[in-house]
């Protein structure tokens, strides 16, 4: 097979590849960055039962937490707030994934192209 044959087959390819991570950016919903954590914690009663007994501890109390302006910032949500921050979070490392892909895609079609890539 020619080489333009060969290279217009690979840029053929790649270009379906793209079309599929888009279809799969289409596909995610809302997005946030950070981490979402269960806390457990004492209330600091000396006569509660959560001071000596780890099992007895209150919560669990949800945590979000994520960078604002090179700091950590953290938030406590209700069970219900979790549950849409832990979808969104999922799908922001979704999105991650998926333009992490694209880049590799492109490096690809750059020296295709011709482009020099390092």
């Amino acid at each position: 097979m020619p080489p333009e044959t060969q290279r217009q087959r690979r840029l053929a390819q790649l270009h379906r590849d793209y079309e599929q991570l888009r279809s799969e950016l289409d596909q995610l919903g809302y997005i946030l960055q950070g981490s979402l954590t269960a806390r457990r914690i004492p209330c600091g009663k000396a006569a509660c039962a959560c001071t000596t007994d780890i099992a007895a501890r209150h919560g669990p109390y949800f945590q979000w937490s994520r960078k604002r302006a090179g700091r950590t910032v953290s938030t406590y949500l209700t069970p219900e707030q979790a549950a849409l921050c832990q979808q969104w979070i999922k799908n922001n490392r979704q999105l991650e994934h998926i333009v992490s892909r694209l880049r590799k895609l492109s490096v690809r079609l750059a020296r295709l192209h011709g482009l020099p890539t390092i």
